[in-house]
């Protein structure tokens, strides 16, 4: 689940609409646009007129009455969600919510300048939505409850996708500054293995961590006892405890500082070997949760045509236990607006559906027997990961034994029938074998007959043959992206029933 419904209704609307022509392979008419976002054409000429006074990065151009969204060279999809997280009361209202600083509902509404009854609104949305993670908001001050993690984990994210940089938070640079001094000392004396994408998440749940903290909500002690660990300077600890009594008035004691890095001290977060290996000697669970996900790597491997390494299957391993160990207490998948692997699925079963269905099914058995982390939101998400991590896949799975036949029927020459085999071939991913039509096939036979002996007939002219039962695709010398995408759509399925 995800927090869109805290959208408002016309932002949802929008959202919609952006994802539409984002994904969309051509311009799209306002009748389908209209259709598909449910709504009048009016409504959605308002839409497409407030997106345009949103931001610089992303416009909606009308060309020959068809609409197509324009952006940036250097934006992605990531600048619309965070104006529209910047924009939304409701998330407002939970960002006060970290900092509990107000205590009354008229004091959030003096703070962002809006009615009370708006408020009261954002509020009661805010807590439907978190309920579903079993979160709850409790009073004076406004503040979050339940399990610890979800929330920071919430918090993580939240803040990463509203895109918040440092000189709008309340903290000063040098509180920063000797923060970063203190990450950086814990990522060198543990030897961690730290990309960007890792270091952001640690940095930004390292301050969340901090605020936690400040207001008396911590991590049970019992899920920070790693051994595995080694602590940060004595230094660089002393330097910041300094700024941190100061702008958050809370010592950075040893309890604290294992809070404030519970990723690692609960052994969620794994970024090197030797963290690793300590690890699996000492936390029983993880071990387990090791064990059952390495086996979910060996089946991956068997499926390949050339099977994994030994560090691939570790590597997958680690990226699966540090993506999902997360919501094991919520058993429910946390995001804010973001899906990208629902956009990215949904690109990938376009040209590789039969590797997606073959993954899908390896999860789906995975999670049944694992009886953990079963929702349609985790089976994405594992495949979306699979994919990401060992993108060979894609096209390295074993094919079925009998291949989808594709039958090519040129009317005007040997060359144009060639040139059409080789651009298919070219263009279709799967099992799949491509044959061309001779005379002798056809002597003292019909054309039903011939075709009727192959899964996909594709030809360059029109043939209407009665009662056949195989598909006849027409197509151009040079097939069209419609065209290739209603073979690829034909082979996957009949691979499927195969």
């Amino acid at each position: 689940m995800n927090l869109r419904r805290l959208l408002k209704r016309d932002s949802q609307r929008q959202l919609h609409l952006i994802e539409t022509l984002y994904y969309s392979q051509c311009a799209r008419s306002s009748e389908e646009l209209a259709n598909i976002i449910g709504c009048t054409p009016p409504a959605l000429l308002n839409d497409i007129r407030s997106i345009n006074t949103q931001s610089d990065y992303y416009q909606i151009v009308r060309r020959n009455s068809l609409y197509q969204l324009e952006l940036k060279d250097n934006a992605t999809m990531d600048v619309l969600y965070s104006t529209l997280i910047n924009q939304s009361v409701a998330f407002k209202v939970l960002e006060a919510i970290l900092f509990e600083e107000c205590y009354s509902l008229s004091e959030l509404s003096q703070k962002f300048f809006c009615s009370l009854t708006t408020i009261q609104v954002a509020m009661k949305d805010l807590q439907d939505a978190l309920s579903h993670w079993k979160l709850t908001i409790q009073r004076r001050p406004f503040r979050l409850t339940g399990n610890e993690v979800a929330i920071r984990h919430l918090f993580f994210l939240y803040l990463s996708e509203k895109k918040i940089t440092r000189k709008d938070t309340r903290f000063s640079s040098d509180f920063f500054q000797f923060g970063d001094d203190v990450l950086h000392s814990m990522i060198e004396n543990n030897q961690l293995s730290v990309s960007l994408a890792q270091y952001n998440r640690l940095s930004l749940s390292f301050y969340i961590s901090l605020i936690r903290s400040a207001n008396g909500h911590r991590i049970s002690s019992r899920l920070l006892k790693s051994t595995s660990i080694i602590s940060p300077d004595q230094d660089t600890l002393t330097r910041f405890g300094l700024y941190l009594r100061k702008e958050l008035q809370i010592l950075y004691s040893e309890d604290i500082m294992k809070d404030s890095f519970w990723l690692l001290y609960s052994d969620l977060f794994l970024l090197g070997k030797t963290q690793k290996k300590n690890s699996l000697k000492t936390n029983y669970s993880l071990a387990y949760h090791y064990e059952t996900h390495y086996e979910l790597a060996e089946k991956l491997s068997q499926m390949l045509i050339r099977p994994l390494t030994d560090d691939q299957k570790e590597q997958l391993v680690i990226i699966l236990i540090n993506q999902h160990l997360f919501h094991a207490g919520t058993k429910e998948f946390i995001s804010i607006l973001q899906d990208r692997k629902k956009d990215c699925l949904r690109l990938l079963e376009t040209f590789h559906a039969h590797c997606v269905y073959q993954l899908r099914n390896l999860v789906l058995t995975f999670t049944e027997d694992y009886q953990l982390f079963d929702s349609p939101e985790f089976i994405d998400n594992y495949i979306y990961q699979i994919v990401a991590t060992v993108p060979t896949c894609l096209n390295g799975m074993k094919q079925s034994e009998k291949p989808v036949t594709l039958l090519v029927v040129a009317t005007d020459s040997k060359m144009q029938e060639s040139l059409l085999t080789e651009l298919l071939r070219f263009s279709i991913r799967g099992n799949y074998e491509i044959q061309q039509m001779s005379v002798q096939q056809l002597h003292e036979r019909s054309y039903l007959a011939v075709f009727e002996e192959y899964d996909i007939v594709i030809s360059t002219s029109t043939f209407d043959v009665l009662n056949c039962q195989t598909p006849i695709i027409a197509v151009e010398l040079c097939p069209s992206i419609q065209s290739l995408n209603k073979i690829q759509q034909l082979v996957d399925q009949i691979s499927k029933r195969g």
